[in-house]
């Protein structure tokens, strides 16, 4: 079993979807740990300032004895109660001596808060921590600890607004970037079916109208190779027809000599000799016949420019085919009750049925009669009688030079016509045996296509 092929659109897609996701992740990292220490550089100023604002406020109020003696410095901060109505996220200060010892501190504050060493600006405890201790013979220290929960969140904020910001960047670019693909991988893929079209009936110039200018080469290179193939069939077929037709006119006179010298002779053994002859040079007929069918079918023969009744070519052929058997009793004819409208081109209906009539005259065998129904509008069937054929010679015989007994007087060369033919014109061609409801003979199912009467179609 072959390996599935992996589909363009989605190797180009996935090339590109991978390259865009580690950038945005690297973007959002950097943007984040650029917008943190920015942040953090901001408020850890503002702490800062905060603290040496309250240490100059209390030394300005120690130095200025004339300034009222009931100011309560635990209310220092309590401006933010009107600012910050969360207690969580408001600010807490202690002042110390010299000793460390707390001399005042705010209302809110809690002990277990104040670290045992501070240095300039720090972390404990889920709040940010800044000191400012001043200069004189009694040095005091304040202490300001602000909550981290505010800056957490809003760093947070940021950090969902630029993976928000990103993802509908990525989607729109992704979705952006597929659709173009997709458009590029379709006109690969219209490329793909016409070329995918082209047979040995149809070798013309590929479609280039959308085709992208970096795949024109390939284009030329296979309309190439095309017209090349076309030239080389035609000559062949060219070969085939002329050399046949050739054939046809000295084996006819040589066949005419023959039967003339026949009539003359009077030997027994000569005449003998003159019938084998004869029957050689009708056999040659044939195989000519053959290979001009052969040729046709080669050239596209199948399928009609136009739909057309084929029931008068059936009636005809089943006219000639009357004349053909020994005996009236050994056929059997239901023909056609209507007319059969078809797009299968009518010469290509006769060489089918030609070679199917000629398969069940050549093959049949006993008593029972050769049967051709064509009483269901589109189908024909032909039935002859005849040892059953196994599975494997079913389909052996339909290959061309394939005969199902060597010595029999065919060329192998009939079925593989009729199913060449079928294939192309739509039709549908079964052959099986024995006979359904038999325990010998063979039967052949023409189905073929059926279309509209264009004179109807032209009236309405």
């Amino acid at each position: 079993m072959s390996k599935s092929r992996t589909s363009l659109l989605n190797t180009v897609f996935r090339d590109l979807l991978l390259p865009g996701i580690i950038a945005a992740v690297l973007g959002v990292l950097i943007v984040y740990n650029l917008v943190k220490e920015e942040y953090d550089e901001l408020q850890d100023v503002a702490l800062m300032s905060k603290a040496q604002l309250i240490l100059q406020v209390i030394e300005a109020h120690a130095s200025a004895p004339d300034l009222p003696a009931s100011v309560n410095l635990a209310d220092m901060l309590a401006f933010e109660q009107v600012i910050i109505t969360d207690d969580d996220e408001r600010s807490i200060f202690w002042l110390l001596d010299a000793e460390a010892q707390v001399i005042a501190q705010s209302a809110n504050a809690d002990p277990a808060l104040l670290p045992a060493q501070i240095d300039g600006l720090m972390t404990a405890q889920a709040h940010r921590i800044a000191s400012a201790t001043a200069t004189g013979p009694e040095p005091l220290t304040v202490v300001v600890a602000t909550p981290m929960s505010e800056r957490n969140e809003a760093i947070r904020d940021v950090l969902l607004g630029v993976i928000l910001g990103f993802g509908l960047l990525g989607m729109l670019g992704a979705i952006a970037a597929y659709r173009a693909i997709r458009r590029s991988a379709a006109v690969i893929a219209d490329l793909s079916v016409e070329i995918a079209t082209k047979d040995v009936h149809d070798l013309s110039p590929i479609n280039r109208g959308n085709a992208f200018a970096e795949i024109e080469p390939a284009i030329d290179t296979v309309d190439t190779l095309m017209a090349r193939l076309d030239a080389a069939l035609t000559a062949e077929r060219a070969f085939a027809t002329n050399a046949a037709h050739e054939l046809r006119t000295p084996v006819a006179i040589c066949l005419a000599h023959v039967q003339r010298l026949k009539a003359k002779l009077a030997d027994p053994a000569t005449l003998g000799s003159a019938a084998e002859i004869e029957q050689g040079l009708k056999r040659l007929t044939r195989l000519i016949e053959r290979l001009l069918q052969l040729s046709r079918v080669q050239s596209g023969l199948g399928s009609g420019a136009t739909v057309t009744d084929i029931v008068p070519v059936i009636r005809l052929l089943l006219r000639e085919l009357r004349d053909r058997v020994a005996t009236p009793e050994m056929l059997e004819v239901a023909e056609p009750q209507s007319s059969w409208f078809s797009p299968v081109d009518p010469d290509a209906v006769g060489i089918i049925l030609n070679n199917l009539f000629d398969n069940a005259l050549k093959h049949a065998s006993g008593t029972v009669p050769m049967v051709v129904d064509a009483s269901q509008t589109g189908r024909i069937v032909i039935s002859n009688d005849c040892a059953p054929l196994a599975s494997a010679d079913l389909r052996k015989i339909s290959q061309r030079f394939v005969r199902n007994a060597p010595l029999s007087d065919g060329f192998g060369l009939g079925l593989s016509i009729v199913q060449e033919l079928c294939v192309q014109s739509g039709t549908e061609f079964e052959i099986t045996s024995p006979t359904p409801g038999q325990t010998s003979g063979f039967t052949a199912v023409l189905i073929f296509p059926l279309g509209e009467n264009p004179a109807q179609s032209v009236t309405e």
